[in-house]
């Protein structure tokens, strides 16, 4: 209530008071409790302010997907600082050109390192397996996530030797070569000269490689892969509607497949509370080309199974509704997975239970994790 009211409601109460009988109330007394309630009803009106602001706050708050105070690693993108772990449902990176003939893509969204991979394969003579003839990968780590052991173990196994000790080097192997996004880069080669890779650290103990293979021009790909790195998050999307799990399974990696312009298969590993499992349960869906016979039935539709040590399996599922072709699939990696699905029976039924979204072939369409 502004000030011109209150001069207002006061001058009305006079009047009122000048109109009644004798023995009534008086004006003073009328004047007293007009006041009171102006007081009440200003300070209503400022609390109703406040809650209005706070709902709008919170409105805001919401819509923009915020949940917490951000963090140094949250301010800036690529991160000043890298976090120790990412967050498996959200891809931090795409890249804006990959050479054209390696049609097969990957990516994988993991707690320590994402990457994304492109290769090409080819059939081998009077084999149904396919060799890689060729791939690109990039792959970023958490702070702290140590690439370089791996690539030494790589490159002594290229020429019949076993790792042993620590890395040798302070820095990443290979020679300095000029820099990529303002950081020192590395460029080293295995010693078989199959095997090529740029490496860069993005931020204190965190680092980005590109590693090419069997690739005539590696170095001019490994450059223009570089140059078209693109720090960009955003939600990881799959092409199946949510599942019950175990309410204390937590996403571990999500991992997407695509072949000739098409998705090939989308699976999602999680990790139960208190494990040390690598995964205890993975679900996904898949398209299958493979002319492998069933080796059982779950709920009237074709099944291939296949189980170790009574806990430790897959069950993937064909015949699913709307996506002909596709196999759902339900794996346990642990005692714990198996027990939480309620053992194979529960996890037959999970698989047979996927279903993909409205139009799996859009992935505009997709639901984000």
């Amino acid at each position: 209530m502004i000030h011109d009211d209150e001069i207002l409601v006061r001058e009305m109460l006079t009047r009122a008071a000048d109109d009644l009988p004798a023995g009534g109330p008086g004006a003073a007394a009328l004047a007293t409790a007009g006041e009171r309630a102006v007081r009440r009803r200003r300070r209503l009106a400022v609390a109703a302010t406040a809650v209005v602001t706070a709902v709008a706050l919170l409105g805001v708050t919401v819509l923009l997907g915020v949940r917490q105070p951000p963090t140094p690693a949250d301010r800036t993108w690529p991160p000043t600082i890298a976090p120790t772990a990412f967050d498996p449902a959200r891809q931090l990176f795409r890249l804006a050109w990959l050479p054209a003939d390696l049609s097969e893509r990957n990516l994988s969204t993991g707690v320590d390192r994402q990457t994304i991979r492109a290769t090409r394969s080819a059939p081998v003579r009077a084999s149904r397996t396919d060799f890689r003839a060729g791939s690109v990968t990039v792959t970023v780590g958490a702070r702290g996530v140590d690439f370089f052991t791996d690539q030494l173990s790589r490159d002594n196994s290229s020429v019949g030797r076993l790792r042993s000790g620590p890395t040798p080097w302070a820095t990443p192997p290979g020679s300095p070569v000029d820099p990529v996004q303002g950081h020192p880069a590395f460029l080293h080669t295995s010693p078989n000269g199959k095997e090529t890779v740029l490496s860069w650290q993005y931020a204190p103990e965190a680092w980005v490689t590109i590693t090419v293979v069997t690739r005539d021009r590696a170095v001019e790909e490994l450059r223009r892969v570089a140059e078209g790195m693109v720090w960009e998050r955003k939600p990881v999307r799959v092409p199946f509607q949510p599942v019950a799990l175990p309410s204390d399974a937590r996403l571990d990696a999500a991992r997407v497949a695509w072949r000739d312009g098409r998705w090939n298969g989308v699976t999602l590993d999680f990790r139960l509370a208190g494990s040390a499992a690598g995964r205890d349960l993975t679900v996904g869906l898949e398209r299958s080309d493979q002319p492998d016979d069933p080796t059982g039935v779950v709920q009237g539709r074709p099944a291939w199974i296949s189980v170790w040590h009574g806990w430790s399996g897959t069950w993937s599922v064909g015949g699913v509704p709307g996506c002909v072709g596709c196999r759902a699939l339900v794996g346990t990696g642990s005692p714990a997975g198996s027990a939480a699905l309620g053992g194979e029976d529960g996890a037959r039924d999970l698989a047979a239970a996927i279903r993909p979204v409205a139009d799996h072939d859009d992935e505009s369409t997709w639901r984000p994790l």
